[in-house]
């Protein structure tokens, strides 16, 4: 009975309604009376929609934004065309590379659009007046803010944009091709949007503001719902067409393994490839890659792992996995591409309509990552071949319940395998209440091989791979009700101690973690205090012996205040916290984090966490010290010097000794030359493994998917077995070039 009482109450929630949109009917012009020249001229604005930016949400709350700022909305048979005027004085803008984060520091002017008109996401196009630009995915997230607010990045869509300064602030303008954005097939179009600016205001003490075309309702758990107008566009043109995308590349490395030896090269090594894009309507995309090269750009960030009992992940930056990224945004980490670590051949089909949305991937990997979770820590190794499918289904009743279905496997040499099966849904029963699930079923056998060096157990199971068949489920679910004062949710999750996905990224299992949120927000807007939150929350978790693991109470201030700056303080009270045959009870630890733009000319934020903490690798209880410190200085239009530096240690209590100590500092220094071309500096020193690393990098990128760079990598150390220097000197080298060029038919 009670069953039945959820399932219709979740059924009835999609027939929840949100306000209706005001409709704007565009005009069509023919291409040749538009030109991308940063100017908005009087042809480009004759008969074009108005759309006045006029509600302020942060720091206001929908009243008159400090600034007026206006768009301009045609469209030719191929794009769709806005332009912005934003009457404002002390612009801020620079030169960046495309998805540069620093964008977000300068005045910028933004389109958000919902294609489909179902909130299943929301796709996000960004530029400043040089046309810099960024752009996204965000789909319903879990969270308010940062990681969970559902904001993907990586999707890269080749549109045009730019700008100028004027003497009344200043314009920008976009041309977003048709052909590059998913929508319903059908020559007629109707799409809700929204027209966004972000800026540093100077009559509010400097904090950021953003002001948008519709109005935001802080009592709405769906942030994508609120779209106040909708576009309609007649007789476009579709194209279709297979785009490719061949690429060459080579490297060549060395090595010195004595201080006084020559480094010894090897011969260089050449690679090449293609990937097809194949778009066979609106709906359908196939998209495939032979021999790809997943190499990149940008270097990882090097973490401190010194004290993680898990393995530790890194984003996501290979163009082919962009594309769907978005159908693959789960609260569990079950999928995570680059588990797929050196495919030699892969492919995507894409397929989404006005319901619904499939997505189809299939992998063969040459060198296999493999992970084995337990409660407490995480074990990895990398094997052989194997071959990797994923299919995932989503189908939207409305903008209020959508529900999907996952399928993936691996298969591995020597009969091995790794299923995974699931279901998650999203239902809202108002504006202010919201729940989400997710529930997976999988079945693995491991591969028998010696992958994992450990002769550990968790259960009835072994770590080492040694040919075990090993089956597990997972849950998650979370109610949140959010009002503009309060906001609260209580979260679920059950992972069995067999519980693993091959193609994920689980590095714990074994426990019924629950978790208790509630927060009091406030919105003042005066001159010392933007805004504020009180938060606190509540974590026990268990294992499937009910034997209690983890139990914390956590309190959080977080306020903004002037010269745009941000702070935010935990408290963490620790009741008790396991680690493998340790327990340890009753010990406190805080965390401050402030960040900061007090002017144009520098930007920073810096972290501190301090009390006690757990050193794992010990099994001891320590005072721990973690300082982390990033900051950003524009030295010019185009060159930025951006320091950062970690350090980490945990101290004994009884004795005067560390059971770690170390710090990693970086150093990022780039030239912008263009939007297109950069020249750019990386050094770090990783004081754990005293070693040195410096990585130059000439790069021209004219659209998303052509590239060029040349560059290199140098690994410095002072110790060699023969001779301790004085000085760091290279023991590992590498030199690389690629070029990759988007042909398109």
């Amino acid at each position: 009975m009670f069953k039945r009482h959820i399932l219709i109450l979740l059924l009835s929630s999609s027939f929840i309604t949100f306000s209706q949109t005001e409709i704007l009917n565009l005009s069509k012009s023919e291409k040749s009376e538009f030109k991308l020249d940063g100017i908005l001229s009087e042809s480009e604005l004759n008969n074009a929609v108005e759309l006045d930016v006029k509600y302020e949400h942060d720091p206001g709350y929908n009243e008159s934004p400090s600034y007026k700022t206006m768009g301009y909305l045609k469209y030719s048979e191929t794009f769709l065309y806005v332009g912005f005027r934003s009457y404002k004085d002390n612009v801020t803008a620079s030169i960046h590379s495309r998805d540069n984060p620093s964008i977000y520091q300068d005045d910028v002017v933004m389109i958000n659009l919902d294609t489909y008109g179902d909130a299943r996401n929301n796709l996000g196009f960004v530029s400043n007046l040089y046309g810099s630009q960024s752009d996204g995915v965000r789909v319903e997230g879990t969270s308010y803010t940062g990681q969970g607010s559902g904001w993907s990045f990586s999707r890269n869509f080749d549109f045009e944009s730019l700008g100028r300064i004027t003497d009344f602030g200043y314009e920008v303008e976009f041309i977003i091709p048709f052909s590059e954005i998913p929508f319903p097939n059908g020559v007629d179009q109707s799409w809700k949007i929204k027209l966004a600016t972000y800026y540093r205001d100077i009559n509010k003490q400097g904090v950021r503001a953003r002001v948008f075309s519709s109005r935001q309702d802080r009592e709405n758990t769906c942030q994508l719902c609120q779209m106040d107008h909708t576009i309609v566009m007649k007789d476009i043109k579709i194209e279709k067409g297979i785009n490719f995308l061949p690429y060459v590349s080579s490297n060549v490395s060395g090595e010195r393994l004595n201080y006084k030896d020559d480094i010894n090269y090897s011969s260089p090594k050449y690679n090449y490839g293609v990937g097809f894009n194949l778009e066979l309507n609106k709906n359908l995309l196939i998209e495939g890659t032979i021999n790809p090269d997943f190499s990149q750009v940008e270097s990882d960030e090097t973490k401190i792992d010194v004290n993680s009992p898990t393995a530790i992940n890194y984003p996501e930056q290979r163009p082919f996995f962009n594309k769907g990224s978005d159908l693959m945004d789960y609260t569990l980490d079950i999928f995570y591409s680059r588990s797929i670590n050196n495919p030699s051949f892969a492919s995507k089909i894409l397929n989404q309509g006005k319901k619904s949305r499939l997505y189809v991937l299939s992998a063969f990997d040459e060198e296999t990552p493999y992970l084995v979770p337990t409660q407490f820590e995480s074990f990895s190794g990398v094997g052989g071949k194997s071959f990797s499918n994923v299919l995932r289904y989503q189908n939207f009743i409305n903008s209020n319940s959508q529900f999907g279905l996952l399928a993936s496997n691996r298969f591995y040499e020597g009969n091995a395998y790794g299923n995974l099966f699931g279901i998650d849904g999203l239902f809202k029963f108002s504006n202010i209440w919201k729940f989400e699930f997710e529930f997976f079923i999988n079945s693995n056998k491991e591969p028998d091989s010696d992958w994992i060096d450990s002769n550990k157990k968790f259960g009835k199971y072994t770590v080492a791979l040694d040919g075990e068949e090993i089956n597990g489920t997972a849950f998650f679910a979370q109610i949140r009700r959010e009002t503009e004062t309060w906001r609260s949710y209580i979260e679920y999750t059950d992972l069995s101690d067999g519980f693993r996905s091959d193609l994920g990224f689980i590095t714990t299992n074994n426990l019924r973690k629950y978790t208790l949120w509630h927060s009091y927000h406030q919105f003042p807007d005066k001159k010392i205090i933007k805004n504020y939150r009180i938060s606190l929350r509540h974590d026990f978790e268990l294992n499937h012996f009910d034997d209690l693991a983890r139990s914390s109470f956590q309190g959080y201030l977080n306020f903004k205040t002037i010269a745009n700056t941000d702070v935010l303080y935990n408290y963490e009270y620790n009741f008790l916290k396991s680690h493998l045959n340790y327990q340890f009870k009753d010990f406190i630890n805080h965390w401050l984090r402030v960040s900061s733009r007090p002017s144009n000319f520098i930007n920073f934020s810096m972290s501190y966490k301090f009390g006690k903490d757990i050193a794992y690798r010990e099994g001891k209880l320590g005072m721990t010290n973690n300082v982390n410190f990033l900051s950003e200085l524009t030295i010019t239009d185009n060159f930025r010097v951006k320091p950062s530096i970690n350090y980490s240690s945990i101290k004994d209590l009884a004795l005067n000794k560390y059971f770690f100590k170390g710090f990693i500092t970086r150093l990022d220094l780039r030239y912008q030359f263009t939007n297109e071309f950069n020249l750019r500096f990386i050094s770090e020193y990783n004081d754990f493994s005293e070693q040195f690393f410096f990585q130059p990098l000439i790069s021209w990128r004219p659209n998303p998917d052509t590239i060029f760079y040349i560059g290199g990598n140098q690994n410095m150390i002072d110790a060699f077995p023969d001779y301790n220097s004085p000085h760091y000197r290279v023991n590992k080298t590498q030199l690389f070039v690629k070029l990759q060029y988007l042909i398109k038919s």
